[in-house]
């Protein structure tokens, strides 16, 4: 379910969180799903309201912290790390559905493709 970590060529080999695809057999990309949700506008140029949508999926997420921290108030203190654990479940399922929305688009058209590399989003994997 979770994202593997992959040196960034295009940003100094830094590590961050990647989708892995192939694309032909044998071809293997990855696609920086880390920096596409912490700036979910990189993603406009691929869909309508796929920003907007990125960034409302993160405010259910701290929501869901916030009501867990209520709810411990009412209820008893395990609920605030109730919502801390749904909180951190989704901000990383988030993560892996802006990778996947990315990739969704670099498969429809050879120039998303392209644009994703140019931002420094996808790479090829050697190896």
């Amino acid at each position: 379910m979770f994202l593997s970590t992959q040196p960034n060529p295009h940003d100094g080999g830094r590590m961050t969180r990647a989708l892995i695809y192939e694309n032909v057999p044998g071809t293997r990309f990855a696609i920086d799903a880390e920096a596409l949700h912490r700036q979910p506008e990189l993603l406009k140029p691929f869909g309508r309201f796929l920003d907007i949508r990125m960034r409302l999926l993160d405010a259910l997420a701290y929501l869901a912290c916030l009501l867990g921290v209520i709810a411990a108030m009412v209820v008893g203190w395990w609920m605030a790390g109730v919502g801390l654990l749904i909180c951190v479940l989704m901000l990383a399922a988030n993560r892996k559905t802006a990778g996947r929305l990315a990739r969704a688009a670099a498969d429809r058209s050879s120039v998303a493709f392209r644009q994703l590399h140019e931002m420094g989003c996808l790479w090829l994997i050697k190896g």
